[in-house]
């Protein structure tokens, strides 16, 4: 009777303690689940706030594009010309009124692109639990790209840069200047400094169409 009482007694101690069991895994499972969907969606969001970034990054290009085919024309101008031949006011046109009202004296490299919510990102932790590989590799190429332009326009400009200091020093002591920047847009770097933005907007574009996809 007393071996009958404490079967009864454990086999209601284990159905309890089951019942605890059960219910505690229930609850970290439910745990578990909720905190996974909260780090997708976290995760998401920052996709979609790396997609707006590269965007605006891709606007910036496009229009930094436009602005740089007038050193692109002036070069052209240069190239399609023998020296007999420029004349005198197109010359200064370009000299004086290109290049947003500042020529083809102009010599300091805009920042074109900005990587705030990349930064962020890879800081956050969430990178490392991004499962598309692929995906994730597509970003940082776009960054990386991003990066690379900017260093060669700032490259191209420093150049740029020392050759209109020498110009602007010749005016200053009065020295007359037939062919102003003359040296500069005779080389390729007007065309490449294009070829380089273009590069990279095509980069952009194509990041931000498969991040379209994913979200």
């Amino acid at each position: 009777m007393k071996t009958k009482k404490i079967f009864k007694k454990t086999v209601k101690y284990l159905r309890e303690l089951s019942i605890v069991v059960i219910g505690v895994a229930i609850t970290v499972s439910i745990g578990l689940w909720m905190n996974k969907k909260s780090n997708e969606k976290d995760l998401k969001q920052y996709l979609s706030a790396i997609k707006m970034e590269l965007e605006e990054n891709a606007e910036k290009i496009d229009r930094y594009i436009q602005w740089l085919q007038k050193s692109v024309r002036y070069a052209d101008y240069l190239k399609l010309n023998d020296k007999k031949s420029l004349n005198k006011d197109t010359l200064i046109y370009y000299a004086h009124t290109n290049d947003q009202g500042l020529g083809c004296y102009y010599m300091h490299s805009p920042k074109v692109f900005t990587a705030n919510v990349f930064e962020t990102f890879k800081l956050s932790g969430f990178m490392r639990q991004m499962n598309n590989k692929e995906l994730l590799k597509t970003i940082w190429g776009a960054y990386t790209k991003m990066e690379n332009t900017q260093i060669y326009l700032d490259m191209s400009f420093q150049t740029r840069k020392e050759e209109a200091m020498k110009y602007m020093q010749l005016i200053a002591e009065g020295k007359p200047i037939d062919v102003p920047m003359q040296i500069f847009f005779s080389t390729d770097l007007p065309y490449t400094m294009v070829d380089e933005c273009r590069q990279a907007s095509e980069t952009l574009k194509e990041t931000i169409s498969k991040l379209e996809k994913a979200l």
